[in-house]
């Protein structure tokens, strides 16, 4: 069997853009300084730990600005069928600052923290924040402490639960990079070696 035939990119561009890549697709809820909820697509989103959760941003994105402010944030994951809740918050802002397609995401207020959570997703976290990583460019890490978590009970994995059984009832939205989506109904059990511990 011949090896993989590899093409060469440009360091130049965007590396990781010219192949599917798959991401969760989440809404990240803030408060913006005058004390309006703002919610903002993210699907550079990973946990980092077991009680911490980290998402990759920009100085320029209000989302950002309003984290390092407040101090907080919400991560809602969305369902296959939400999904132009992330096109409707990736809208851009009128000139006053105001972005009005915020208004058809159904939302509920945070538990814990101030600001909104998505109400029709399937698992939500509020968090503080415990930092912000730089040196990556004009991108930031923002890592959050994890205060409340929250998940659908139609997405809950339990133990007597066959978790294809789980996947059909409620499938997961994937964001697949640079700009498409798919939703996963069906999955196979990762085949671990005999003696992996995590």
């Amino acid at each position: 069997m011949a090896g993989t035939d590899f093409v060469e990119l440009d360091l130049d561009g965007p590396l990781l853009d010219r192949a599917f890549r798959i991401a969760p697709l989440v809404l990240v809820g803030t408060v913006d300084a005058d004390g309006t909820a703002d919610v903002a697509p993210k699907h550079m989103t990973m946990p980092v730990g077991e009680h911490h959760v980290a998402f990759t941003c920009t100085p320029t994105h209000a989302t950002l600005g309003n984290v390092v402010e407040t101090g907080a944030f919400t991560l809602s994951w969305l369902r296959p069928e939400d999904v132009l809740l992330a096109s409707l918050a990736a809208a851009p802002r009128m000139s006053d600052g105001t972005k009005p397609s915020l208004a058809a995401v159904p939302t509920r207020p945070a538990t814990v923290v101030d600001g909104v959570v998505v109400d029709r997703a399937s698992v939500v976290v509020e968090c503080r924040l415990d930092r912000v990583v730089d040196g990556f460019g004009r991108w930031q890490i923002v890592v959050g402490s994890i205060v409340r978590a929250a998940v659908a009970r139609d997405t809950l994995l339990g133990a007597d639960e066959d978790p294809q059984d789980v996947l059909a009832r409620a499938p997961v939205l994937a964001y697949l990079q640079p700009d498409h989506v798919a939703t996963i109904s069906r999955a196979d059990r990762f085949p671990y070696h005999e003696g992996f511990r995590r």
